[in-house]
């Protein structure tokens, strides 16, 4: 990297350039508007790569940023997913992966990752059989969980965060400081507890008020597949929930029953 850029200032750099385009998905992801949330990543990309002296990658970018300008919330169609996702997004996070494995780890602090992913890899961690002897049975087994892998990534993770100011008694699960960030998680066995984990999300987004914290993620675990992402955010739309509040679902497994005669082993054991 050949630059008047300390190699210190790299990692919040392009940890905000992650952020735009997480901005602009979850904007896509609730019906709003995506396009000048894309449109400030491009710049951002663009004013770094110069920065850096990286010529020949700012030249792509600047030729797929004239394209972009014809509609920055241009879709396509993932067949893997099932679903749409924001095109020129996309393609910018394909630089910016590029960028942070060429430049090496981000410094001791930095997260570069979105939260949101994090929070989404957890499926395969909090139902490891080589690491826990069975699929998490309960909310506090979910919440215990992600909190340790949470806390690899987030070391001034608080567990039962205080909020200053509310309009009721509630208290969320994780606290994520640095990144100014509550989570609380939902455990899902069957569909007749959709209504209930609805209303309990829609009354907790009503008794956010601390300046502290800037967003708000549900973590809703499932045993079984009950109800797509997709419904929880059209819900918090029709409900005209905050952009800065999200859900998301991991799709889990149900435990296993213990053996007929047989009582489940305490953690003492």
């Amino acid at each position: 990297m050949n630059s008047n850029l300390s190699i210190n200032e790299v990692p919040e750099i392009l940890a905000s350039i992650r952020e735009s385009l997480s901005e602009a998905n979850t904007a896509f992801d609730r019906g709003g508007d995506a396009d000048w949330r894309i449109q400030r990543a491009f710049v951002q990309m663009r004013i770094f790569l110069e920065a850096a002296g990286f010529l020949e990658a700012l030249r792509d970018v600047q030729r797929i940023e004239a394209d972009a300008r014809t509609d920055w919330a241009k879709t396509a169609f993932a067949d893997e997913i099932g679903e749409e996702y924001l095109a020129w997004g996309a393609m910018l996070y394909q630089y910016l992966t590029a960028l942070e494995t060429t430049l090496g780890a981000p410094k001791l602090g930095v997260v570069t990752k979105d939260v949101v992913q994090i929070l989404r890899e957890t499926e395969y961690s909090i139902t490891d059989r080589n690491c826990f002897p069975d699929a998490p049975a309960s909310e506090g087994e979910v919440h215990a969980r992600i909190e340790a892998v949470l806390r690899c990534v987030f070391p001034d993770l608080i567990h039962k965060p205080q909020i200053a100011k509310q309009i009721k008694q509630f208290q969320p699960d994780t606290g994520l400081p640095s990144i100014r960030t509550l989570i609380e998680y939902k455990f899902m066995a069957n569909h007749s507890e959709a209504r209930r984990i609805a209303d309990e999300i829609l009354a907790d987004t009503r008794g956010y008020l601390s300046n502290e914290w800037k967003k708000y993620i549900y973590v809703i675990y499932e045993t079984r597949r009950i109800k797509p992402e997709k419904q929880w955010r059209q819900l918090l739309r029709e409900c005209e929930v905050k952009e800065n509040t999200e859900v998301i679902v991991i799709s889990g497994e149900e435990p296993r029953r213990p053996a007929k005669g047989k009582r489940p082993r305490r953690a003492a054991e």
